[in-house]
């Protein structure tokens, strides 16, 4: 199975193509240095010839000498039962030679027409191989007969392909490495447009769909993606700005029928007044919620400044103190910490958190109970002594419309909803804090730090 990262695939397909060429480039070699006895004994009498050329010396009394490389002098020294040479002159005389030895004698006896001789010797028969050159030298021409033995031959193919082999895998192993790492930075560098693309892709959300895919830098065969995810994200942000337009706007114009219709249902004089009024302030209620979470889900209607989270507090249960008071319930600030710095928030989305958390903790709260709100530095929670939050609800509280118990609330369902997009908005958290066997719901925002916490 191919991996999933794209740079691995691209590395493990390149050093696939490398070794499949490395692979043709042996076999090859190795059909072509796959020869007989016969063709590479030839061979290597066509480059001692080529040796005695190169190393032809003549002095100034017409002596001849040979200054031959430390490696071929020390096979005819060493190898006088394998290997030996014989230079004569026009006339046929002998000039020059290799050292006395078994293989020498054989050359001097042998026919001038013979190409190949037996010899005997201490350590068995030795076949040696003979070819013929002409040696031109300061307008001299000589003749050089050179003999060497099969198993000379062999032996030094084989030391030499050993060589090869060795050094060659030692080649091949760092060229893989050096490729390996160049590829590597190559590839790196290759799909690191790619990679921003995907953070940002990865952070665009309901709050910032005006994000955009950047296409500079990225490969040719992938702009045509990231052009259609652009344009499926301007139908999205399209469709989201109408849908919120929608319920703004909707919202906004239900308040002054709403508005007119209380007034007529106050000055009716009905039976059933009291019955009508609670009814248009329940749908009143719901259409100012309604328009708060149009404003709240729409980034550019935040206006951020430094702002301190006590005095909002302070505000929002001053505003709630009558509804406290009608319930029965009390409510109690604790500032905790010596120092409370501002945070940077819209003050009036901040004023609509703590004031929809409040309202809820009242409503839930019993008669004569408390509902306790704690700020330290860098958080606050509200505590009720309600009935608190079932477990398998929890994961439901924050969803827009839904109601715990839709028969006793007189809610929409959208007070906690708001208050999860405007945390959000913020960068914050909002928690409901853990069960801990005391009664009541305790819900958690986390302006800075951890959002984990205990409520006290």
């Amino acid at each position: 199975m191919l991996p999933r990262s794209l740079s691995v695939r691209l590395m493990l397909a390149t050093l696939v193509a490398l070794l499949a060429a490395a692979a043709t480039a042996a076999a090859v070699m190795l059909l072509l240095r796959t020869s007989s006895m016969e063709d590479m004994v030839r061979e290597e009498l066509a480059e001692e010839a080529v040796e005695l050329q190169q190393g032809l010396r003549i002095d100034a009394n017409g002596a001849v000498t040979f200054d031959l490389s430390p490696e071929v002098g020390n096979v005819y020294a060493a190898m006088r039962n394998d290997a030996a040479y014989r230079l004569t002159d026009g006339g046929g005389r002998n000039v020059a030679s290799s050292q006395d030895g078994p293989a020498l004698q054989a050359l001097l006896a042998l026919p001038p027409d013979a190409a190949e001789v037996t010899v005997t010797a201490p350590d068995g028969d030795v076949h040696l191989r003979v070819a013929d050159a002409t040696l031109e030298h300061a307008g001299h021409t000589y003749h050089a007969r050179i003999a060497r033995s099969d198993r000379l031959v062999a032996t030094l193919k084989d030391h030499a392909s050993k060589l090869y082999l060795r050094a060659g895998s030692v080649v091949v192993v760092l060229a893989l490495l050096t490729f390996s790492a160049v590829i590597y930075v190559i590839v790196n560098r290759m799909v690191r447009p790619l990679r921003q693309a995907s953070r940002v892709a990865a952070r665009v959300g309901p709050r910032n769909l005006g994000a955009r895919l950047r296409t500079e830098g990225l490969p040719s065969e992938v702009v045509p993606l990231i052009e259609a995810f652009n344009a499926a994200l301007e139908r999205l942000e399209q469709g989201f700005r109408v849908q919120q337009e929608f319920l703004a706007s909707a919202a906004h114009e239900l308040k002054t029928p709403l508005a007119l219709l209380q007034a007529e249902i106050e000055l009716s004089g009905a039976p059933n007044t009291d019955l009508l009024l609670r009814d248009t302030a329940q749908m009143a209620r719901q259409v100012h919620q309604l328009l708060h979470l149009a404003e709240v889900s729409e980034g550019h209607n935040y206006s951020f400044a430094p702002v301190l989270v006590a005095n909002v507090i302070d505000d929002a249960v001053e505003y709630l103190s009558r509804l406290a008071d009608q319930r029965g319930v009390d409510v109690l600030v604790t500032r905790e910490g010596t120092s409370h710095p501002p945070v940077d928030a819209d003050a009036g989305a901040l004023f609509v958190l703590v004031k929809n958390l409040l309202e809820n903790a009242v409503h839930h709260a019993p008669p004569g109970s408390m509902v306790r709100i704690v700020a330290t530095p860098d958080r606050f929670h509200v505590r009720d002594a309600g009935p608190g939050v079932h477990d398998a609800e929890r994961a439901l509280l924050f969803r827009r419309f839904w109601r715990g118990n839709a028969r006793e609330s007189n809610g929409a369902g959208l007070g906690l909803a708001i208050c999860m997009e405007i945390c959000l908005s913020h960068g914050w958290s909002i928690t409901l804090a853990p069960a801990d066997g005391t009664p009541g719901a305790c819900f958690i925002v986390a302006t800075g730090g951890s959002p984990q916490g205990t409520c006290r």
